[in-house]
């Protein structure tokens, strides 16, 4: 077992490169990011005028499709599973105090963004603790984004793009949240190894 692991350590590591448009993106959009170093939750925060944004994002997992050409050869950023690049994230924007806010579900596809639903709460801090499931059962999330009148999608889309949601955040998620998967990877790679030599 020790050398199949060893074999695939070697080729994860050989094959793994380091995004290279990660401190562009921060430095040019002027999010901060953040993540845990053995969880799969990320966040990029940004503080705009009185109000400050959170971007709640996860690692994924590559489609079987993803990762087949992965191995095959390792394709430039940009062309990476074009047709099956995307990320589930939660936009958070509160107020000064931090108390009432947005809670917004979107998808992105392809670095545009696709708008499930926005919920207004007077406590965001009960509501940021719940996974997006969870809250959407539990509370109303506000009506599916695309049965809006055209003007509120509309006017929604440009307030957010006021905070920094655009094509490059999406990209950065899409492109991070895999990122960081194949990173938890690795490393669970070498903490197996290391248990079944114990």
């Amino acid at each position: 077992m020790t050398k199949s692991l060893d074999k695939e350590i070697k080729y994860e590591n050989d094959n793994y490169t380091q995004l290279e448009d990660i401190e562009t993106f921060l430095n040019e959009s002027g999010f901060k990011f953040s993540e845990v170093e053995g969880g799969i939750e990320m966040v990029l925060t940004k503080q705009v005028g009185d109000k400050k944004i959170e971007v709640h994002f996860e690692a994924r997992q590559p489609t079987p499709e993803e990762g087949e050409q992965e191995q095959e050869q390792q394709a430039p950023e940009e062309e990476q599973g074009m047709s099956e690049n995307y990320c589930d994230f939660t936009i958070i924007v509160t107020d000064a105090a931090g108390k009432k806010g947005l809670i917004v579900e979107a998808t992105s596809m392809d670095t545009e963004v696709n708008y499930n639903s926005v919920m207004v709460t007077d406590d965001v801090a009960a509501h940021r603790a719940l996974h997006r499931f969870e809250r959407q059962m539990r509370v109303y999330a506000g009506p599916d984004f695309t049965t809006l009148d055209e003007r509120i999608q509309s006017s929604l889309t440009e307030y957010l793009e006021g905070f920094g949601v655009n094509e490059h955040l999406c990209a950065f998620v899409e492109c991070m949240s895999l990122d960081k998967d194949q990173r938890l990877y690795m490393r669970w790679l070498s903490s197996l190894k290391e248990f079944v030599q114990l």
